[in-house]
């Protein structure tokens, strides 16, 4: 550090400095360091000049050192002052530069380790007037220090659980302490000289923080340099031995893996950015759900997409709950649903959950999620679209195809409505004959008899075919509840008999009779079955049989339904498109391709699975799994 000019130092922010004089001036700090502290001291050591991380690091305020009510004298430990005053009586003899290492006692009665360095000022006639210069505290150099000449043993095992790599250089230049990360860099080079080791040098660097000790500079140093095409921080501590040496203690740090992980953390927030980018863009919406300040499932973090879609701001949100904007009637089953996330359950299928607008409008969604970490917290993360117009498109769907079946059947129906319809007129007629007979003939009053009650057999046969029938076309919404799959088979295929007898298809059923209950919506259901029968009746043109069944897998829990015909089978290039909207196999205008589709869809609302197996000339046979027993509803 270079001593300034004795006269310019006379002066102190352009005024005269008065010899003796304990004004108290604020901090003047010319330093960049953080852990410099800039001082100046007169000659009782009083301070004019007391930079806040002095006042910070002793415990006492600014105002316990003004007008002289306290010395630095005061706070320096008592088996240190001698070695104080010493210092400044060697800098005075010598060069005027104060330099020391000692002890002091805080507010708090704590011993640190300060080292103070600077100017000797006096006056043109050589009287001391102050000392101005920097300290700073050493205590963890001092710790270390103790650490090594108390237990080296403990210092070593400390140093060799370290990812950074650890030496120690003697007096002499030469290694006398590597870690294992050192060693493993760079090989085991204890008792060599560090300048041959490190930079192929055959005289010690000129930089090297022992030749600045020696010239009782700053003995801190911090340079880079390459290992093994990587680059390592290299920062070297000056350290006292035992026999009062001054060596240096080193520490290795990888810069690569630093800036790796830097890269790593650009790339992600990178990544991060486009990965909502793209979010907004398709409208799904991302949130964060997190319980907080007593609220459950409070946002916490909400993309655009997701205001788009509710309405609500980001600020909105961040102050509510998803519960806030679950419709009513939704509200519990979502809850329900975020608590199980939280406690770890594996829900692995998303689900629909009505939501509330900020404009009232009620909007379908389709919700995911998935347990994370937010804020070292549990968290969890949803995802969330908007169905409401697929919603909309299905059920136009689900009743345009729902009409097309019923068209299909209705001339079929009609013949079989024809038989009983030609019997009541016939009947008719020959109640009329007899009753038109003069004298009326008391005799056939039986055959009357007979044949009202043909007619109210054959009437009642006729409505029947149309309850089943309008019971077949009534539209309503989806409504699970526990049904019997066997009723639902039941009451099908009785429906799709006759149109199976004009085709010469024997209808073949076996149900077994220990099925339990299963949530579902029962119109929805037969119309996936009728289309599967219908499906099955095409394909056997020239009659066939058609075999209808039921099982229980009681160890899974699983309702299976089989439709099986004897018809000509799908084709290998063609199964895996049987499901898809439009695809038909049939000749132009047969068919539209929708039946299997709409299948294949109810089954997938009810969170089901369907099955298809093949053979050309054989026949087809659709399995579909449905969960039975105590299922909770398929949207959980």
């Amino acid at each position: 550090m270079r001593r300034p000019d004795e006269q310019a130092l006379q002066t102190v922010r352009g005024k005269p400095r008065q010899t003796g004089s304990r004004e108290f001036q604020p901090q003047e700090n010319p330093f960049e360091t953080r852990d410099l502290y800039s001082f100046r001291v007169d000659a009782e050591w009083h301070f004019n000049v007391l930079h806040e991380g002095i006042a910070e690091l002793v415990g006492y305020s600014r105002e316990d050192f003004e007008n002289g009510a306290l010395s630095w004298l005061d706070i320096v430990h008592p088996e240190d002052k001698e070695l104080v005053l010493d210092a400044k009586r060697r800098g005075l003899a010598t060069d005027r530069y104060y330099s020391a290492e000692y002890r002091i006692v805080t507010k708090e009665t704590m011993t640190r380790w300060v080292k103070m360095r600077g100017s000797i000022l006096c006056d043109k006639e050589g009287a001391f007037l102050c000392i101005q210069g920097i300290m700073n505290d050493i205590t963890p150099q001092k710790d270390t220090e103790a650490a090594i000449e108390s237990d080296h043993e403990i210092f070593r095992r400390f140093a060799n659980g370290m990812n950074d790599g650890v030496y120690i250089v003697s007096s002499d230049y030469r290694i006398k302490f590597m870690n294992k990360t050192l060693i493993n860099l760079l090989g085991d080079h204890v008792g060599e000289l560090c300048h041959k080791v490190l930079f192929k040098r055959d005289t010690p660097c000129p930089w090297s923080v022992m030749n600045r000790i020696k010239e009782q500079m700053c003995g801190y140093q911090e340079y880079n340099l390459p290992v093994r095409n990587q680059v390592y921080q290299v920062a070297s501590f000056p350290i006292r031995f035992p026999d009062k040496s001054i060596g240096k203690l080193g520490l290795f740090r990888n810069l690569s893996e630093i800036k790796r992980l830097q890269e790593e953390l650009v790339e992600f927030v990178v990544r991060h950015q486009a990965i909502q980018a793209a979010a907004d863009k398709a409208n799904i919406a991302i949130a964060i759900l997190q319980d907080q300040g007593g609220i459950e499932a409070l946002h916490r973090y909400v993309n655009e997409a997701y205001c788009r879609i509710t309405g609500y701001s980001t600020e909105e949100l961040l102050n509510m709950g998803i519960g806030d904007i679950l419709h009513p009637d939704d509200r519990q089953k979502g809850l329900g649903t975020y608590r199980a996330r939280l406690r770890g359950e594996k829900l692995d299928m998303a689900y629909e959950r009505r939501i509330t607008r900020k404009d009232g409008e009620v909007i379908t969604t389709l919700l995911s999620g998935a347990r994370s970490i937010y804020n070292r917290e549990v968290a969890v993360f949803l995802f969330l679209r908007d169905i409401t117009e697929r919603k909309k498109m299905e059920a136009s769907m689900w009743l345009s195809q729902r009409l097309a079946s019923i068209g299909r059947l209705a001339a079929e129906i009609a013949h079989e409505i024809n038989n009983p319809l030609t019997s009541v007129l016939t009947f008719n007629q020959l109640m009329g004959r007899i009753i038109g007979q003069e004298p009326f003939p008391i005799e056939r009053v039986g055959e009357l008899r007979d044949y009202i009650g043909f007619l109210g057999a054959e009437a009642g046969r006729c409505a029947e075919i149309a309850r089943n029938l309008l019971d077949f076309s009534r539209q309503g919404e989806i409504n699970f509840k526990e049904n019997n799959i066997n009723e639902i088979l039941i009451k099908t295929v009785d429906v799709m008999r006759h149109p199976a007898e004009m085709k010469g298809i024997q209808i073949v059923t076996s149900y077994a009779p220990d099925l339990p209950q299963v949530y579902c919506d029962f119109r929805r259901l037969q119309q996936a079955v009728v289309n599967l029968i219908m499906n099955a009746f095409e394909a056997m043109p020239n009659g066939g049989v058609l075999s209808v069944s039921t099982e229980f897998i009681r160890d899974q829990s699983m309702v299976i339904l089989t439709i099986s015909d004897t018809g000509t089978g799908i084709s290998a290039e063609n199964l895996g498109k049987v499901f898809e909207p439009f695809f038909t196999s049939k000749a132009e205008g047969k068919g539209v391709g929708l039946g299997l589709s709409v299948a294949y869809g109810i089954i997938q609302q009810h969170h089901g699975e369907i099955h298809v197996q093949s053979e050309v000339g054989k026949g087809t046979t659709f399995s579909v799994h449905l969960r039975g027993d105590v299922c909770m509803l398929p949207e959980d």
